[in-house]
C-alpha cells in the first residue's frame, strides 16, 4: 500500500491484525484500484506529501463498509455505495472502523474541464454511484481492474480517457452542477435538525454525516444566516420546550422533564437559556400561558 500509493501508511483500527488485498490496471494516465482490508486508518502524514508530490487526484467509491474522510478541516462520512474525492498532494487519512472493500480511480488534476473553484467544491461532498453515472464508473473500475492483464497496450490511454469521462460524469452530475442555492439548502438541514431535535447526538457532525456534507459546508451556508448551526440547533430545542411548556396537554410533565427531553439536563443551565431567549423563566412562561397552573 505504501509503495503504491506514494507513501500511504496504514494502521491499527482495532485489535485485528491489518489485512487487505489491492488489484490495480495503469490506463495511460488514469490507474483504477479494487482493495479491500480489514479496520484501519490509511494515512498519508504531510512527511509523505513532501517526499512523495502529486498532482493527481482520487476518486474511491465505498463498496462495503463505511469511510470517514480527513482532510484538512473536512469530514466526510463515505458509507457504502457512495463515492469521495481527495487531493494525493495534501495530507488525509481516511478510517475504516469494518471490514471493507472499495474501487478508486487516481487520475492528474489537468485532465479535468474544471475549473479549480469548482474542483474545490467537488471536494466538499460525496457521491452516490448506486445508479446512474456513479455505477457505470463502479462497474467500470472493477471490470477494468479484472481484465487488467488482458488490456491491450494499446487500447489503455483510450480506457483511460473513457474512465475520466465518467468521473467527469459522476461530479458534474445535475444536482452537483445545478446546486440548489444556500436558502435551500438550508431549510432542508433545518428540517433535519427540527425532525431529530430529541435526539442527544444531534450536531454538526451528525447533520453533516446524515445530508452528505461536510461540517465546514454547513457552517458556511448558515454563515449569512445570523447564528450558527449551533446555534440554531440550541435555539429550536429551547422553542421546543416552550411549546411543550405551554402546551395544557402536557400539565402532567415537569419542567425538567420538558427540558431533558431536548437535552437540557442541567436545571440553572437551562433556565438561564431560556431566560436569556424569552426573557423569562421557565416556570413564569408557563404560568402565563397557563394561569391556572402550579409549575
Amino acid at each position: 500500500m505504501s509503495t503504491e500509493f506514494g507513501g500511504l501508511a496504514p494502521r491499527l483500527a482495532s485489535d485485528a491484525p491489518v489485512t487487505g488485498t489491492m488489484q490495480a490496471v495503469v490506463l495511460g494516465a488514469v490507474e483504477a484500484f479494487t482493495i479491500s482490508g480489514t479496520p484501519q486508518v490509511l494515512s498519508r502524514s504531510p512527511r509523505a506529501a513532501r517526499r512523495n508530490p502529486s498532482e493527481s487526484l482520487k476518486l474511491c467509491a465505498v463498496k462495503t463498509g463505511r469511510a470517514v474522510l480527513h482532510q484538512g478541516d473536512r469530514e466526510l462520512v463515505v458509507d457504502r455505495g457512495r463515492a469521495v474525492m481527495y487531493d494525493v498532494a495534501l495530507p488525509y487519512e481516511l478510517s475504516f472502523t469494518d471490514t471493507w472493500s472499495c474501487s478508486v480511480v487516481t487520475f492528474p488534476r489537468h485532465s479535468f474541464v474544471l475549473t479549480p473553484n469548482e474542483i474545490r467544491e467537488c471536494l466538499e461532498r460525496t457521491y452516490d454511484v448506486r445508479a446512474g453515472s456513479g455505477a457505470l464508473l463502479e462497474h467500470f473500475v472493477t471490470t477494468a481492474v479484472a481484465e487488467g492483464a488482458d488490456v491491450d497496450p494499446s487500447a489503455a490511454t483510450l480506457l483511460g480517457d473513457a474512465g475520466m469521462s465518467l468521473v467527469s460524469a459522476v461530479l458534474t452530475a445535475p444536482e452537483t452542477r445545478s446546486a440548489p442555492p444556500s436558502s435551500a439548502v438550508r431549510e432542508q438541514i433545518l428540517r433535519h435538525v427540527r425532525r431529530n431535535l430529541a435526539d442527544p447526538g444531534l450536531s454538526v457532525g451528525s447533520i453533516a454525516s446524515a445530508l452528505h456534507m461536510s461540517p465546514r459546508t454547513l457552517q458556511r451556508i448558515f454563515a449569512d444566516y445570523g447564528h450558527t448551526l449551533s446555534a440554531v440547533i440550541r435555539r429550536e430545542r429551547l422553542a421546543s420546550v416552550h411549546r411543550d411548556l405551554t402546551n395544557p396537554n402536557l400539565l402532567d410533565r415537569t419542567i425538567s422533564s420538558l427540558a431533558s427531553r431536548y437535552g437540557f439536563y442541567d436545571a440553572p443551565a437551562f433556565t438561564r437559556a431560556f431566560r436569556a431567549e424569552y426573557g423569562t423563566t421557565p416556570s413564569d412562561a408557563r404560568h402565563q400561558a397557563l394561569p391556572h397552573t402550579v409549575a
